[in-house]
């Protein structure tokens, strides 16, 4: 907080609203960073050559251009990376003067995956048989309106006229990452060995002839003489009858802990499976099925907006009264261009599953329940009539002990209810305590994450030098908090407590060790706290504000001002917008408390 100098008397600190901000997700492939980038203009993918249509991934250094599908099955290093290959000038290549230094060595290779790619083996068995097992395809090519396919796998002896020894896998629906993991069995006749095992990817359609999607085909002579166990590129037609194309083992291996090391969802990229060994062939896997739509699903058209509460870096906060009923919620609104330009459809997710959880403490928002329109993200939740932190500290200039101690424990039970849920929060501030972007689920002792965000006055030392850190640094900014809360002349124990949250290594924090829990709680600074009553709201709040309905006085009149009026959103992004990307954000809470009054 900046602090006024000078005046009669003492002057007020003087508080302000700060945005947060977050440093976008970059996703390390091969040595490029590639970054989430939304192009205006007509852009090619530079792995598959097909159209992009929407928010795509962008090369820092070299600016590889690839759709979000497609950047994690780039085969070649970054050639700015500082370790890539000379570029060989006798390929006659035309590029830019400013391009040569960005250009790979890939003289004669095609990088691309046009179709995609298949994972199978083919393994020789005594007494001329063949046991072929088709595991999973990636990255195929979207063959129906929806952007997905309907993809099965073929399999036969060529020549074969007749169609005598033709097989095929299951067909699986919407999707262009396909499991099959099935095998199957070719019994060799003489003169086999002249003839090729065709493997072929095509799409099923209901309406239509079924539509090719990609081939290879192996000789049956070297298969008999060594087994064949990877991925394959999936070529077109005429090269498939005659030709396959391994990808190499390096393209695979080790993307894991990559993915992991930048914070990347890994359900997009789950490694080589492996497949299973020769056998009867598994029984399909059956689907789960979802039951249908709740009728007391929440809609756009179910509410009236009456007011602005307070805006964000990320979105804006509305006062909203259900119709037909005199029930008002708070409203979170965020605009789907920006979530998906900042690369932070995931964190939507994450942010719905922690206002989810349950049991939660009382002084956690309760969220009554989500859902979508094709342009927003909507988060319904308890309106908190007493306003926020912020907003009474500009009134008062600072709390008194008791009072800050107080609102200080009802933090603290929050954070302890989310670190034991291995959930770090990394944006406390006097203004957003109830607000659940910045989170990060998964990290339980042992774990770490490097990600950059928070706002600048709270960040703790770790997130700034780049460190690993975890549940450390909500430590440092419940210390900033509390500092904020008492800034003036704080006593002894306020002192010791700000010097315990504020101390800059983050195993020797107070609160950030094993038993940080208990070092909190057995703080002298809360020495006149009774943690059960408190949790059991069985202890009196040192100050009640008067509770506000419809007009909103307990919140800042620079937002309260404001029309309630939903900004329009970037047609460009919104057309070419993948809303699979917020598939599963529609909830409602069966467990909603009705709104209580309080502050915290």
């Amino acid at each position: 907080a900046a602090v006024a100098a000078g005046g009669a008397g003492g002057a007020r600190p003087l508080f302000c609203r700060r945005g947060a901000l977050r440093h976008k997700v970059v996703h390390e492939v091969k040595s490029h960073r590639f970054t989430a980038r939304f192009f205006k203009q007509p852009t090619f993918c530079s792995h598959c050559t097909d159209f992009i249509w929407s928010v795509t991934h962008l090369g820092t250094v070299c600016s590889f251009v690839v759709h979000k599908r497609c950047h994690e099955f780039v085969t070649f290093e970054c050639p700015g990376a500082g370790k890539g290959p000379q570029t060989d000038v006798s390929c006659e290549m035309n590029v830019h003067k400013r391009c040569v230094q960005s250009v790979p060595s890939l003289c004669g290779v095609d990088h691309t995956e046009r179709r995609g790619r298949l994972q199978i083996r083919i393994q020789a068995l005594p007494g001329e048989q063949l046991h072929v097992t088709v595991g999973e395809a990636r990255n195929l090519i979207p063959m129906d309106p929806n952007g997905l396919s309907d993809p099965y796998v073929k399999l036969k002896l060529i020549p074969d006229p007749k169609n005598v020894s033709k097989q095929k896998t299951r067909t699986v629906k919407a999707t262009l990452n396909p499991v099959w993991n099935e095998a199957f069995l070719f019994t060799l006749r003489p003169g086999d060995s002249e003839r090729r095992l065709s493997v072929e990817v095509w799409d099923w359609d209901r309406t239509s002839r079924n539509d090719f999607m990609g081939a290879m085909s192996f000789g049956v002579a070297e298969l008999l003489k060594g087994h064949v166990d990877g991925w394959f590129k999936l070529l077109n037609q005429e090269e498939g009858e005659y030709y396959n194309v391994p990808v190499a083992d390096t393209d695979d291996c080790g993307l894991r802990p990559k993915f992991e090391a930048c914070n990347y969802p890994l359900e997009l990229y789950e490694g080589p499976r492996p497949l299973p060994h020769p056998g009867p062939p598994p029984s399909p896997p059956t689907e789960a099925k979802r039951s249908p739509p709740g009728s007391g699903r929440s809609q756009l058209g179910d509410f009236t907006f009456l007011m602005v509460l307070g805006k964000g870096s990320f979105g804006k906060v509305m006062l909203a009264e259900r119709r037909g009923s005199a029930e008002l919620f708070a409203i979170k609104i965020l605009k789907k261009d920006v979530v998906v330009q900042d690369d932070d459809a995931a964190s939507t997710l994450v942010e719905r599953r922690v206002l989810a959880l349950g049991p939660r403490p009382h002084f956690l928002t309760h969220l009554h329940s989500t859902f979508q329109t094709p342009d927003r993200l909507y988060f319904v939740m308890e309106y908190v009539t007493g306003g926020d932190l912020m907003y009474h500290i500009q009134q008062v200039g600072k709390f008194k002990e008791p009072h800050a101690a107080f609102y200080a424990a009802e933090i603290a039970i929050g954070l302890f209810f989310l670190h034991n849920q291995g959930i770090i929060y990394r944006d406390l501030k006097l203004d957003n305590i109830t607000d659940f972007g910045m989170c990060k689920e998964n990290i339980f002792p042992g774990n770490c994450t490097r990600t950059f965000c928070g706002t600048p006055d709270y960040i703790a030392p770790e997130i700034i030098a780049y460190q690993p850190y975890g549940k450390s640094v909500d430590w440092w900014s419940f210390g900033v908090l509390l500092y904020e809360m008492l800034a003036g002349q704080p006593p002894r124990e306020a002192v010791a407590i700000c010097k315990g949250f504020l101390t800059k290594h983050p195993g020797k924090r107070l609160g950030a060790g094993p038993g940080g829990e208990q070092e909190v709680r057995g703080h002298p600074f809360f020495r006149r706290t009774d943690w059960e009553r408190l949790e059991r709201l069985e202890v009196p709040p040192p100050f009640t504000p008067r509770p506000c309905g419809r007009n909103g006085e307990n919140f800042d009149k620079f937002f309260t001002r404001a029309p309630p009026a939903l900004t329009p959103p970037d047609a460009l992004v919104l057309a070419g917008l993948d809303q699979a990307e917020f598939e599963g954000f529609s909830f409602t809470n069966p467990d909603f408390p009705q709104p209580q009054g309080s502050l915290v």
